[in-house]
């Protein structure tokens, strides 16, 4: 819509200029083949202006436009001829053209030029100095006219493509953040889904009461799985850092893993614990999925200077040896928690470690400066 209300301004205005140029044509008392040649100049230049402002035309070729200049050229000195002064106030049209299509300098020289070639005309003419001056500020404005309002059809196409390129990228960050949630979010519950239901399938005949209780375990976490998901899809997305500490403590018990947790919760906001509760279930979904762990270091810290989260776990797998096919092969599937995690963190100030430490064990560390914390 703006793009159309811009070049309906600059129709009108054009027209005003052309329908001045062809009543002064009619004033002059000239004769039938001067006003032919002169209406005929004044259609022909109204014509190529317009297709030159619109949208179709800024996108075509510089030699299209050169072409375009060639023919508002012809169409604005060869009148000249045949009309004499009475065609001075045209060249404004050709100026305006002339610095939309050529680069500097040369367009302010030819600015310059037409402005020369109406003063030199008028003035050779006998015209009195300040009827020179009035046609040179008339060529000036036509000039502005055309250049301006050309100008600000171009600004006006060149925003609503960026709204549209903004639009764009507002909907890919909305399909990477719900990606990414449900990564973040779902990964663990469906990694202690499978645990869990692995587990129960091995103890149907052997301890059908534990069998029961691992499967409830399940109905649980699918329910809280179908909650997250619901949670995502209203972009509410706070997570209690207490029950994923207790969860994932639940979850490590089930697969034997040992756990350690050591965590001072008292001074942790709702936001920095929502973050470190999706770093801590992103870190337990690969403890079950990558490694192979024996021991879990589950280490949380609130106080004056930071708030920390570390998640410690001896499941590093063993470098592979070319000389011993027994070692075991990394894990090809490289997923994307981490780098998820990292942007999470960083969204609120934070820093996020995750690398294998001279302990041999892989170290996951995410830290929220003060600044933050109660955000």
């Amino acid at each position: 819509m703006a793009p159309r209300i811009v070049l309906t301004v600059f129709v009108v205005a054009l027209s005003g200029i052309m329908g001045a140029a062809v009543l002064h044509l009619l004033t002059i008392g000239g004769s039938l083949n001067q006003i032919l040649v002169g209406g005929t100049a004044i259609a022909v230049m109204f014509c190529t202006q317009v297709a030159r402002s619109t949208q179709r035309g800024m996108r075509l070729s510089r030699a299209y436009q050169y072409g375009v200049l060639v023919v508002q050229t012809i169409c604005t000195f060869l009148p000249m001829l045949l009309l004499g002064t009475s065609w001075v106030g045209l060249p404004g049209l050709l100026a305006g053209s002339l610095l939309l299509t050529l680069r500097k300098p040369w367009s302010w020289l030819g600015m310059a030029g037409c402005l020369a070639s109406v003063m030199i005309v008028t003035t050779s003419s006998g015209w009195p100095p300040l009827d020179v001056a009035y046609n040179g500020v008339s060529t000036l404005t036509t000039c502005a006219v055309v250049y301006g309002l050309t100008k600000l059809s171009e600004i006006v196409i060149q925003l609503r493509a960026a709204q549209q390129e903004i639009a764009r990228l507002a909907v890919e960050e909305e399909r990477l953040r719900f990606a990414r949630d449900l990564h973040d979010l779902l990964g663990y519950s469906l990694s202690a889904i499978t645990l869990r239901s692995e587990l129960a399938h091995r103890l149907v005949d052997a301890d059908p009461p534990r069998a029961k209780d691992e499967v409830t375990h399940v109905l649980e976490i699918s329910r809280q799985a179908l909650s997250d998901v619901r949670a995502v899809a209203r972009s509410y997305r706070n997570i209690s850092l207490p029950v994923e500490i207790s969860s994932a403590v639940s979850v490590f018990e089930a697969a034997g893993i040992e756990a350690e947790v050591d965590s001072t919760l008292e001074n942790i906001s709702e936001t920095v614990g929502t973050v470190l509760a999706t770093v801590l279930r992103e870190g337990v979904t690969n403890i079950l999925r990558h490694s192979k762990v024996r021991h879990c270091q589950i280490t949380v810290r609130g106080g004056p200077d930071h708030a920390v989260l570390r998640l410690v776990n001896d499941g590093v797998q063993p470098r592979p040896d070319p000389l011993d096919p027994t070692t075991p092969q990394p894990d090809a599937d490289g997923g994307s928690g981490i780098g998820n995690l990292a942007t999470r963190v960083a969204a609120i100030g934070g820093t996020l470690h995750a690398d294998v430490h001279e302990d041999g064990c892989f170290h996951l560390e995410a830290k929220i400066p003060p600044s933050v914390r109660g955000a």
